[in-house]
């Protein structure tokens, strides 16, 4: 992209800015609690687009750890679902559940990291 295109992160920061600073206080009722479900939402987005990547590879890289073997996340999960459906992994499996928490952890660093706390 050229350089005389603000990034999609800062593009998105600024319509949250202005929705959130200058348009929220001007509504009330309905309006108002809709637009606060969107700004919501845009911040949900913009998290993903600036942690979504780093988070992936880290669950990528624990999950062939706990499997022992590569594959895509959406592969590994599947198997991993799998594994602990059917008792071949037992919940007291070595870093099983450091990886959970670890994933939770990371979807709530997206979706609400307020939660974290």
């Amino acid at each position: 992209m050229t350089m005389f295109v603000p990034d999609s992160g800062r593009l998105l920061q600024a319509a949250v800015d202005y929705l959130d600073a200058d348009l929220l206080p001007a509504l009330d009722g309905y309006h108002r609690f809709h637009l606060r479900v969107c700004v919501n939402a845009l911040r949900i987005v913009a998290r993903e687009l600036a942690q979504s990547e780093a988070l992936e590879q880290s669950e990528q890289q624990r999950l062939e750890r706990l499997l022992g073997h590569e594959g895509s996340v959406a592969d590994l999960n599947s198997e991993l679902t799998d594994r602990i459906a059917g008792s071949d992994l037992p919940l007291e499996t070595p870093d099983l559940t450091e990886h959970l928490r670890a994933t939770l952890r990371d979807a709530l660093a997206i979706n609400n990291p307020g939660w974290i706390e």
